[in-house]
């Protein structure tokens, strides 16, 4: 069976995505993902994005109790993350899957989805490498996809949880590439 993959763009967010500065780092993910993009919509590859939403009674939220407060502060994001940002999309094709836990898989339609367009592979890119990327591409990797991880178009909550998933956890579960290999696999295949 021939290989027919789609793109998952993992919370690019206004709250969580856009650079804050001119030396951000997440202007090279921003580029690195648009490029892919790109490609991929050249191609036809369908792109979907996921939208992490907030319910400001907190409804529907992890209560499980976590060392996290003992380790770091409590997170600064805001309770609304926003849209996601237009210079990635999602065009009128493209298909957002509004998720309330940090993996896409959990209780939404993206497996749908992905059956009825019958994906078997999943280019993963997207904010937080360590958290939603790798949550989603655990599950994918659980349900038999084939997942590329594509590095440059990643960011981790620190550089040091991004180096470790992509080093130890990524390699175990996907292939990992940089952008620009990404694209060359999409000509590819297309």
């Amino acid at each position: 069976m021939a290989e027919k993959p789609a793109i998952l763009a993992i919370d690019f967010q206004e709250a969580i995505a856009r650079p804050s500065s001119p030396k951000d780092p997440r202007h090279k993910v921003l580029a690195a993902s648009q490029a892919v993009i790109r490609q991929a919509r050249l191609a036809s590859v369908p792109v979907i994005f996921t939208q992490t939403l907030r319910r400001s009674d907190h409804k529907g939220a992890i209560t499980a109790k976590t060392d996290r407060d003992k380790r770091q502060p409590p997170s600064s994001t805001p309770k609304d993350l926003g849209e996601i940002l237009p210079e990635l999309g999602p065009l009128p094709q493209d298909i957002v899957i509004p998720k309330y836990q940090w993996s896409p898989f959990y209780a939404t339609p993206l497996e749908m989805f992905l059956s009825r367009l019958h994906i078997t592979t999943i280019l993963l890119m997207g904010i937080a490498t360590n958290l939603a990327v790798e949550s989603t591409a655990r599950d994918a990797y659980d349900r038999n996809y084939h997942c590329i991880a594509i590095a440059d178009a990643m960011m981790g909550t620190t550089p040091e949880e991004h180096r470790f998933s992509l080093t130890y956890v990524f390699p175990r579960i996907s292939q990992v590439m940089t952008s620009t290999a990404a694209i060359a696999w999409l000509v590819a295949k297309h």
